[in-house]
């Protein structure tokens, strides 16, 4: 301290560098571990002769896309955009829409903001989830069809993701029975990012996930 004020340490700047870049080479680790898992993945999920255990691999692989793309925003240093994760997500799906003829769309009033990275992948994560969901079960073969996507206000402050298909309805006996593995990970993804999942009523084809507004931005 000099004359009774702070002073600028060099060491002090050397130090808030060498963290910065150690935080930097810690993301670009973690991103290329999961890019390894994806392929692991990949490759097993080639292999397997059994068709259930086929599709859990390619299930288990395009989730852990998802988080090693988050991750590598992270490292590039991209604002955390839920707007940004989201088309990502759809980009990623077209491999299985396209050629299915089914559309896939992203709608947003606004970009939210405020959302830290882990909840944007969080909130990614459960998107992907519900549309790929949407894509093996809603529409039969040789069915087109449209999964839309859409970020909207939800009051003053708060905002919503809806995910919705034009596919074939929910069969009226799925409410009474227990959620699989599908839906009860949606339900955990969706409460770590502090929002609120609402299946809405028979006959309807749309996931609703509410998020609170991030210190009134919105």
């Amino acid at each position: 301290m000099i004359d009774g004020k702070p002073s600028s340490s060099p060491y002090a700047c050397r130090s808030a560098a060498s963290d910065d870049l150690l935080l930097r080479e810690t993301y670009h680790r973690s991103s290329n571990d999961l890019q390894l898992v994806v392929s692991l993945l990949s490759m097993q999920s080639r292999r397997a002769t059994n068709t259930e255990a086929r599709d859990a691999l390619a299930d288990a692989m395009a989730r852990v896309a998802v988080l090693a793309q988050a991750r590598s925003d992270l490292n590039e240093r991209h604002p955390s955009s839920l707007q940004r994760a989201l088309q990502q997500v759809c980009e990623a799906l077209l491999s299985q829409t396209e050629p299915r003829s089914i559309l896939i769309s992203l709608h947003t009033e606004y970009d939210v903001q405020g959302l830290s990275p882990q909840h944007v992948a969080a909130l990614a994560l459960v998107v992907n989830e519900l549309a790929t969901n949407a894509i093996k079960h809603a529409f039969q073969e040789g069915m087109a069809g449209h999964i839309r996507i859409s970020v909207r206000r939800n009051g003053v402050r708060d905002a919503a993701i809806l995910v919705e298909d034009n596919g074939v309805p929910f069969p009226a006996t799925d409410r009474a029975r227990k959620d699989g593995m599908g839906l009860s990970l949606v339900k955990r993804l969706v409460a770590s990012a502090d929002g609120v999942f609402i299946q809405h009523e028979d006959g309807s084809k749309c996931f609703e996930i509410r998020i609170p507004g991030q210190n009134g931005a919105v």
